[in-house]
């Protein structure tokens, strides 16, 4: 509280009450008209309600003291440690800081180092104004050093008198600090550019030409809660030439209250401003009802247009699906039908088994002419195939195979060493059990299937893509299933094939997805393959655990999964299901590559025969309700710029009003 004393808490003996005690211990080289100075200041204005009352004085004590009133809510600088204070808050603590000013004035005492140190907070939080060392009588010529970032520029001129427009600076600093947590023109740089000079009057001189330089506080237009009213009264207080300053507390506090008088004006002026915007407003929903029910109306309309369209799509890809799948079928079954190739293998399967899969491993690479008979003609049954599917774009199979009747292949091509030797009894294909068992797992019965069968969905060894397989039993002249002959192809190859005819065929219609679902059990329909289920978004999986769950996650939702049990009970004809909202089961992999799969979709889902297949084809339900949400929007941009007309119209005259009433700036 000054730079020669020390304040004390202390309680009084008599009263109880606690008091603050201020000595002054250097009596060596000690001005002791500080002491006598300070006291007399506050003696004048003993009767002000936010000064701090001296209550006694130790002129001859040693140390001498003076005793005054606690204040027990600490300065104002403790309270702004943290964080800005409200505005509000901020104003009142202005205003009492101005009434002190107000009775300090009246009293002849400039205080002349004002600053939130020597602001104090009682328990209520009002103000108490302390620390009158530097202050001046009104009529002193005597200057008086303040505290830099408080002290108005002129202050800073040790030759300048004082002048109460020094306090009125000041307040409009604490004022600012208030608001922004920081004294105006105080920065780092700053900080340690007046550091750096070594004489009181160096730094001075030079706080004196920031400060004339910089003639708004930085970021004193920044203060988002501040009105436009108590902007103006916070440039007038801080303003750089005095003149330009409000003479005196009494005239912030007139500023303020008329600011008060003016905000307690705008409910009245807002009412009269709301009033007729709302008869406006009140016409809005009932021309938006009718909107609506016109938008509801065209949207079902163009939604069961649309799923019409995707049903027909889906029938006419089911039906391609399965005349696809019956002709890789028929060619096996025809291909073991043939008279010599039975033989060949009828002879085959009487031979030990380890001697039949190291014939197979030592000429599978051999040329044509030089392995035996059996492979000859299944060798050139392959080929043929490969031949034929280029000329009809059908596609090449993933793969041949031959199993023996336990379930071990002995011939595949393309060749494999993965998979030669290696039984497959588990798999769907080869026992047509419609489920893919883990590898050892028992089922009963394990024996070979008996008729033509498209396999259940598996991940194959040798490319780790989800596969389906197409087998045939093979049968010795007496009618014993002597194997399995089978062909696979890639699920992504098969519905690429069927995306591309989807394309061509509808170039200038909307774009739509086609997936492939697979019923699992009652319960439970899962998809088999997906645009989005790429190979190359399959090697952005952790391990293939990862991948086998994203499989076995991907299932649809109940009540969609149970119309499509509904329309697979049918199967006298191919049925479709028609679905007004669907949400694809891709769009709940958190992935980025499978993000543009979520949300609302239309779906249409249509069996495929002779398997537990359905295909499912699917469009945005934005992109089918664009044109009619586009027409909304042209009809609501229509009635918006109708009613941002009218409210114009209310708000210019509005604004005449509140200026005439107002007199100036809201």
């Amino acid at each position: 509280m000054g730079a020669f004393g020390v304040v004390w808490l202390a309680r009084e003996d008599r009263t109880g009450r606690m008091v603050a005690i201020k000595f002054y211990p250097r009596q060596r080289g000690m001005n002791w008209t500080l002491l006598s100075r300070e006291v007399e200041k506050l003696a004048a204005v003993y009767t002000s309600h936010h000064i701090v009352r001296l209550l006694d004085v130790g002129w001859t004590a040693d140390p001498p003291y003076f005793i005054m009133e606690y204040v027990e809510g600490g300065s104002l600088t403790a309270r702004l440690a943290d964080q800005p204070l409200p505005l509000e808050q901020s104003v009142r603590i202005t205003r009492e800081i101005c009434s002190a000013l107000v009775d300090a004035h009246g009293a002849g005492v400039l205080h002349c180092d004002l600053k939130p140190d020597n602001v104090l907070l009682d328990g209520q939080g009002s103000v108490r104004l302390c620390d009158f060392g530097q202050a001046r009588m009104s009529h002193e010529n005597s200057p008086a050093l303040g505290t830099l970032y408080y002290m108005a520029p002129e202050q800073a001129d040790l030759e300048s008198p004082p002048d109460a427009r020094w306090d009125v600076y000041a307040v409009g600093a604490i004022l600012y600090q208030m608001l922004t947590g920081a004294p105006p023109h105080r920065s780092p740089e700053i900080e340690r550019r007046l550091q750096n000079l070594g004489s009181l009057e160096e730094r001075l001189a030079t706080y004196r030409r920031l400060v004339l330089a910089n003639s708004r506080a930085s970021g004193q237009r920044g203060l988002p809660t501040a009105d436009q009213r108590l902007l103006e009264i916070l440039d007038r207080c801080l303003a750089i030439d005095p003149a330009q300053r409000f003479p005196n507390a009494q005239a912030i506090l007139e500023a303020l209250d008329a600011r008060d008088r003016q905000r307690s004006r705008r409910p009245l002026l807002l009412v009269g401003f709301l009033v007729p915007l709302l008869l406006t407003a009140a016409l809005l929903p009932i021309l938006g009802y009718a909107l609506s029910r016109n938008r509801d109306t065209a949207e079902q309309q163009m939604s069961e247009r649309a799923l019409e369209s995707d049903a027909l799509s889906a029938r006419l890809q089911a039906a391609a699906l399965e005349d696809e799948l019956q002709q890789r079928l028929q060619e096996l079954e025809t291909i073991a039908a043939g008279n010599e190739l039975r033989r060949e293998l009828e002879a085959l399967m009487q031979r030990p088994l380890p001697e039949v899969i190291t014939e197979v491993r030592q000429l599978a690479e051999a040329p044509l002419e030089a392995r035996p008979r059996w492979m000859q003609l299944l060798d050139t049954a392959w080929e043929r195939s490969r031949e034929a599917a280029g000329a009809t774009k059908r596609g090449d199979d993933t793969s041949w195979f031959l199993t023996d009747a336990t379930g071990t292949q002995i011939w595949r091509r393309e060749y494999s060493e993965r998979t030669i030797g290696e039984n497959f009894a588990h798999r769907d294909y080869f026992h047509g059990l419609g489920v893919n068992f883990e590898r050892g797992q028992q089922a009963t019965p394990r024996s070979p299937l008996q008729k033509p069968h498209v396999s259940a969905a598996y991940k194959s060894t040798t490319t780790d893509r989800q596969t389906v397989a197409f087998s045939v039993p093979l049968f010795s002249a007496d009618g014993q299933i002597i194997g399995v002959f089978a062909r696979t192809v890639h699920l992504g190859d098969l519905q690429a094939r069927l995306r591309g005819r989807m394309s061509a065929a509808g170039e200038n219609s909307v774009e739509r997805i086609i997936a492939l679902a697979e019923v699992l059990d009652a319960r439970q329909i899962r998809l088999l393959d997906h645009p989005c289920l790429t190979e190359q978004f399959l090697r952005t999986q952790e391990n293939q655990a990862q991948d086998e769950a994203l499989f076995r996650e991907l299932t649809l939702d109940p009540d969609v999964a149970s119309k499509i049990q509904t329309m697979l009970r049918n199967t006298s004809e191919i049925r479709e299901a028609k679905l007004s909202l669907y949400r694809d089961p891709v769009g709940r992999i958190q992935s980025p590559v499978a993000q543009p799969w979520a949300g609302d979709w239309m779906a249409a889902v249509a069996p495929v025969k002779g398997t537990r297949w359905a295909v499912i084809v699917q469009e945005r339900r934005s992109g089918v309700l664009a044109p009619i949400q586009q027409m909304e929007r042209n009809a609501r941009r229509q009635l918006a710029l109708a009613a941002a007309t009218a409210a114009g119209l209310i708000v210019i005259v509005w604004m005449f009003v509140w200026r005439a009433v107002m007199g100036g700036r809201a």
